[in-house]
């Protein structure tokens, strides 16, 4: 299920942050005017930090016992089967987000988006975008047509961030407030929003071929 941290969703381009803040800068790294830095494919053993960072940035919207919980969601298998398609965004303070993913095993054409978590210094600066569209781009070149993620009624931002990113809602069984709504996904009242996007694999640029002397 898809996390995003509330104070990262991606607001509408041209706009300010949430509640109308623009954007803190970290001490290191991620400066205004630096460029951002490309995505890695991420590792066994970042596991350990990116536990510590789910753990961190949603304190201050979760109790501590909380946030550990929510760290459950990520448990070290992910990356164990699924590092060569989860991306990490580090500079010198370290891992700044992250996006947990993979390519689906039993067909050749889904992925499927998991966790995604991003420091709330960073919020509003494109980062979760950045994120998602080179995922979107690495599927795309792996074959794959179409990409998927869930997340729960209440996280509002998750919502808005996905269907700015493209992502349409998929048909539920019951429509509350507006949104459908997919009954006991993950089990007995945990309903959740359904996610669906198609891929478009870009052609390659090709050089103008050169003519011979005439």
């Amino acid at each position: 299920m898809v996390e995003n941290h509330r104070r990262a969703a991606v607001p509408p381009r041209s706009t300010p942050g949430r509640n109308g803040v623009e954007p803190r800068s970290s001490s290191l790294g991620f400066r205004e005017g630096n460029a951002m830095p490309e995505p890695r494919r991420a590792h066994v053993s970042d596991h350990g930090t990116i536990v510590e960072c789910v753990q961190e940035w949603w304190g201050d919207s979760r109790n501590p016992a909380q946030a550990r919980e929510l760290s459950l969601l990520l448990p070290k298998l992910f990356l164990q089967f699924f590092s060569s398609t989860s991306l990490v965004l580090e500079d010198e303070a370290g891992i700044r987000a992250f996006l947990v993913g993979f390519h689906a095993p039993d067909n050749a054409t889904e992925a499927y988006i998991h966790f995604v978590g991003v420091d709330p210094n960073l919020r509003g600066r494109g980062t979760a975008r950045r994120l998602y569209t080179t995922f979107f781009q690495r599927a795309a070149e792996a074959g794959r047509t179409e990409v998927r993620a869930v997340t729960s009624p209440g996280n509002t931002g998750s919502i808005a961030f996905h269907q700015a990113m493209g992502f349409t809602l998929e048909t539920g069984d019951r429509v509350t407030d507006g949104l459908p709504l997919h009954s006991d996904y993950d089990g007995p009242g945990q309903d959740r929003v359904c996610f669906h996007r198609k891929l478009t694999r870009r052609p390659p640029i090709r050089s103008p071929r050169r003519r011979g002397p005439s």
